[in-house]
């Protein structure tokens, strides 16, 4: 069993909490290619450390609070109090726990302790992005409005500078077209796109509002 990090935009990490997204579609060539069934990965969001943190961070046992821009907070335990200085403050900060940073920091930049999110692979497959289907598409998370009673999804067509196109306020009959622009608003690179139909990793998992270091073994 190995543990990686993943990355999720805002949307997609309010899927999860929502229970609507069980799958991910990467390149191929991504690092999570070395996924195995069994194998966990933990979710990294646009977080900060709570300008709450500013009543104390309880040094005693290491608990704290942090927020996620995609809404809510989560308790913490971190390793360290070197460890949420480092969180709290960048090295452009004057360190005063009285006025925390109230900027949320990016994705990337979130530590292992911090996720409130770990998902449990279950299933890999390597395919072409064509070979999506109406079940995966949905599973993949993307968003269902209500047109006159009847059920459709979001649509997320943008331009290419990733401004969101005034189509994008009709609603898909298709869940695979509604995918398919989620899939080009984040890949407009050539060989990336949709039409190029590139080779993708497709991961199925479970998801777990915990901590992956916090999880029963």
């Amino acid at each position: 069993m190995t543990d990686r990090p993943i990355i999720f935009s805002g949307p997609m990490v309010r899927a999860l909490l929502d229970g609507r997204k069980t799958q991910t579609r990467r390149l191929a060539s991504s690092p999570l290619r070395r996924c195995e069934v069994g194998d966990r990965l933990y979710v990294r969001e646009s977080w900060r450390v709570s300008p709450e943190a500013a009543q104390g961070w309880d040094e005693a046992d290491m608990l704290g609070w942090i927020d996620f821009q995609a809404g809510g907070s989560a308790q913490v335990v971190a390793p360290s109090f070197q460890a949420v200085e480092a969180a709290a403050f960048t090295k452009h900060d004057d360190r005063d726990w009285d006025f925390l940073p109230s900027r949320y920091r990016p994705s990337i930049h979130m530590p292992r302790w911090a996720s409130r999110l770990t998902l449990i692979i279950e299933e890999v497959r390597f395919q072409r992005l064509h070979d999506i289907d109406q079940v995966d598409a949905i599973a993949e998370g993307i968003e269902p409005v209500d047109v006159h009673g009847e059920r459709a999804w979001k649509s997320y067509e943008t331009y290419a500078d990733g401004k969101p196109h005034p189509h994008a306020s009709v609603p898909n009959r298709s869940p695979v077209t509604s995918y398919r622009e989620l899939w080009d608003s984040l890949h407009p690179a050539d060989g990336e796109r949709w039409q190029d139909n590139p080779e993708i990793l497709a991961l199925t998992f479970r998801v777990v509002r915990q901590n992956i270091d916090r999880i029963a073994a």
